[in-house]
């Protein structure tokens, strides 16, 4: 017998399976090695169930196929796009287009509540899954790959006739990668939307940050996809963070088969180097409990100095983006960003 998924060889023993340990998909029953069982895993979603509180033994573990149909992404393509629901304030025939790029280990869902509530102010919203991560997990996350990602999805759906002006919003590796993103493909966009990036973890970073990327590297590299959900959720345990926290993050999976090179990236992106490249607008986000020892840096660095911004929230942390203490004041300082970015 083997594993349905890898196809690793299974033994049938007098008392069941011995040999390669392995478990049943949660919904089909195949069996499915425990490797696979650790790394395709995630809490099933429904619209109207209660999120929260949430626990470690809500986590499921499924073959590959019925990962796809459980999870919220729409494994059909790579990216969803969110129509604005009524007409900008600056263009009336063609929207301000917002590309929204998720953390490390997250998906494309991450953003979808905020990216939704932008609708009604007349933003139409592109969100994205970095390589290694949701439907793109099995492409190696290198730099390179996440500026070819996001520039083909910039020629396909942002052309003149389709949007006005696009704005990146990026999120914690989202807003770290997109330093260089943005550096490579600064003139597609009119202005960024960087959060949870407060913290200096490039080549020139401190002890205590290089520490800490030593660490997480350690980490993800020996830890499963289950296990590391399990981590994640004893921090989030310990946050406010309450808004649509489930079905943006646990409901899609989270993807840290790649982790290595998340931390690779990270440590390879020079900020201080690229900001002043930049001859548009930044709003930086990030919460005071977060790491963040360069974010007054950052915004020093910026060419457009007048028009940039850092919004620091007290007591919010690295995921005050899902704090509901903070969201709408973060979507209202969004939207006046944008307008004048675009002005």
């Amino acid at each position: 017998m083997q594993c349905y998924d890898c196809e690793a060889k299974l033994v049938r023993g007098c008392f069941g399976l011995t040999g390669a340990k392995c478990t049943g998909c949660a919904a089909c029953r195949k069996i499915i090695c425990l490797r696979c069982a650790e790394d395709q895993a995630l809490i099933p979603f429904k619209k109207n169930e209660e999120p929260l509180p949430l626990k470690k033994t809500s986590i499921k573990s499924y073959c590959k196929a019925c990962l796809k149909d459980v999870s919220i992404l729409d494994y059909s393509k790579t990216y969803d796009i969110i129509e604005a629901s009524t007409t900008s304030s600056i263009d009336k025939n063609k929207p301000i287009t917002l590309l929204w790029v998720h953390g490390g280990g997250a998906t494309r869902a991450l953003f979808r509540p905020h990216a939704s509530a932008l609708t009604q102010k007349g933003y139409r919203s592109i969100l994205i899954d970095l390589p290694g991560h949701g439907t793109l997990v099995d492409t190696p996350l290198t730099l390179g790959n996440c500026v070819k990602t996001v520039k083909q999805i910039v020629d396909e759906e942002c052309s003149s006739t389709q949007t006005s002006q696009i704005i990146y919003v990026g999120g914690s590796l989202g807003a770290y990668t997109g330093f260089h993103i943005l550096g490579a493909l600064r003139e597609s966009f009119a202005g960024a939307v960087l959060m949870d990036c407060g913290q200096n973890v490039g080549p020139d970073c401190s002890l205590k940050a290089r520490l800490g990327i030593w660490f997480l590297r350690k980490l993800s590299g020996q830890m499963s996809n289950k296990g590391l959900m399990g981590a994640m959720m004893g921090e989030v345990a310990k946050s406010k963070a309450d808004y649509h926290l489930a079905e943006c993050s646990f409901a899609a999976g989270m993807f840290f088969q790649q982790g290595p090179a998340q931390c690779d990236c990270l440590h390879s992106v020079a900020p201080a180097a690229l900001i002043p490249l930049l001859d548009f607008p930044i709003l930086f986000f990030n919460g005071s409990e977060d790491y963040r020892d360069s974010e007054n840096r950052w915004l020093a660095l910026c060419r457009d100095r007048e028009r940039s911004a850092l919004k620091t929230y007290e007591g919010g942390d690295h995921f005050f983006s899902h704090d509901s203490r903070f969201v709408d004041d973060m979507l209202n300082r969004m939207d006046k960003f944008i307008l004048s970015a675009v002005s």
